[in-house]
């Protein structure tokens, strides 16, 4: 018999929450199979076997909290028993049948798919309660031909609140998650309510936690440059036209922050457990925003690696926020963030630093404006970029001091190569 146990979430919580359970008692599972999935606060972590066998107990349901090293699943051989001494405390015998407990909630269908991060779920308030599969759906459904594939959360919520997923529609018209059968759910009801109630999931909950910590706890201070950006744009053109990548602005100001902190390494720091920590190499965090949730995964080593390397990088960490696929050490580990608006035309903001990096940088749109250049006026892009320091880390002098030198990085990018 082998139990598989909640792994650790991460440096910045103990807890997750269980979004589904993709097994029940009686299961075939295979050594790699995703079995349950948690939220974290930054992502949702598939938790795979690591034993192949049968489903001899479930020990979660979804919405349960647990810590690393809590039993989740047990996998012996057909008609093994799991033990009473051997359940987490607190939870209740199996049934000596070995079957699934009446009162568990319905098990996510084991499709192979990894949940993106889940999104906000709506619920009525002030109205009835949405009844339960249960009550309406009959003892034996009928199998269900899905017109898209489905996340398993959205499966699950389907099978809760009595809705054929095959009637709802993905938004992103790739597949179905959980938030489409929310909507689909809140539209089909007419309670009479007034209003209805987004859900805080465990990240956003995580999230305000965390932002709130870092505006009661982390004296911050702000400053802005304007910066030329033709230079980079025809950098970026280069490389597409003679070697096929497609570097972002992003890309490059990483660069320019890892280039710059060798004169400024404070920049490169963290203040961690009353201390400063200095790093030796430079890992860049990227703000990415997904459908209720934001998360941050870090590309380290900037500094060491090329603008080539770097973007690919990006594309792959994006690319796996998007699908829910960010693993703890891929968080949580930077020392600087990149928050960019400007694709919204978003021309300035002010970023909150993530705890505890000694700053954020806040990159707002590229606009043309007007510029005289000694006998008359001519059009320049621009964007503007305000930085957040820890004032703990980081004193006025020394930020506008770094913000001058990454300006100056970003106008004039050949310097990267030097």
């Amino acid at each position: 018999m082998t139990e598989i146990k909640m792994p650790s979430a991460g440096q910045t919580t103990d807890e997750a929450k269980i979004v589904s359970v993709n097994v029940k008692v009686g299961d075939k599972v295979k050594r790699g199979d995703v079995i349950v999935e948690a939220e974290t606060d930054k992502a949702v972590l598939p938790v795979e076997s690591f034993a192949s066998g049968e489903v001899i107990a479930v020990l979660v349901e979804p919405g349960s909290t647990v810590t690393a090293g809590t039993i989740l699943v047990a996998i012996g051989k057909a008609g093994e028993k799991y033990g009473e001494t051997e359940k987490n405390d607190g939870q209740k015998a199996a049934a000596e049948d070995t079957e699934p407990k009446k009162s568990a909630a319905p098990a996510a269908e084991k499709d192979g798919e990894i949940a993106p991060a889940p999104e906000y779920i709506p619920i009525i308030k002030g109205g009835n309660a949405v009844t339960p599969a249960a009550s309406v759906a009959p003892a034996a459904p009928a199998a269900v031909h899905y017109s898209m594939p489905a996340m398993p959360g959205a499966k699950a919520l389907a099978k809760e609140r009595g809705i054929d997923i095959s009637l709802v529609n993905a938004a992103n018209g790739q597949f179905v998650k959980r938030s489409d059968v929310a909507v689909y759910s809140a539209g089909t009801m007419d309670d009479g309510s007034e209003y209805e109630v987004m859900e805080m999931n465990n990240i956003r909950q995580i999230i305000a936690r965390r932002m709130l910590e870092s505006v009661s706890t982390i004296p911050a201070w702000q400053g802005s440059v304007i910066i030329k950006t033709d230079a980079a744009t025809s950098l970026r053109r280069i490389y597409k036209e003679q070697k096929d990548i497609k570097l972002s602005y992003n890309d490059i100001a990483a660069k320019a922050i890892a280039v710059a902190s060798r004169r400024f390494p404070l920049v490169n720091a963290r203040f961690e457990n009353g201390e400063v920590r200095i790093f030796r190499h430079t890992n860049v965090g990227l703000a990415v925003g997904l459908p209720g949730a934001l998360v941050v995964p870090v590309v380290k080593n900037i500094d060491v690696k090329s603008l080539e390397q770097i973007s690919v990088d990006y594309r792959a960490m994006v690319k796996k926020a998007r699908e829910g696929r960010l693993l703890p050490d891929d968080m949580g580990c930077g020392s600087v963030t990149i928050s960019n608006l400007g694709m919204y035309d978003t021309d300035s903001f002010t970023a909150i630093i993530n705890p505890p990096e000694s700053c954020i940088l806040a990159v707002g749109a590229i606009n043309t404006v007007p510029e005289w250049n000694g006998s008359e006026f001519v059009p320049v892009n621009v964007m503007k970029v305000t930085g957040s320091f820890d004032h703990r880390i980081i004193d006025g002098a020394y930020g506008a001091q770094f913000l001058q030198e990454f300006k100056a990085l970003m106008e004039d990018p050949v310097r990267l190569f030097m």
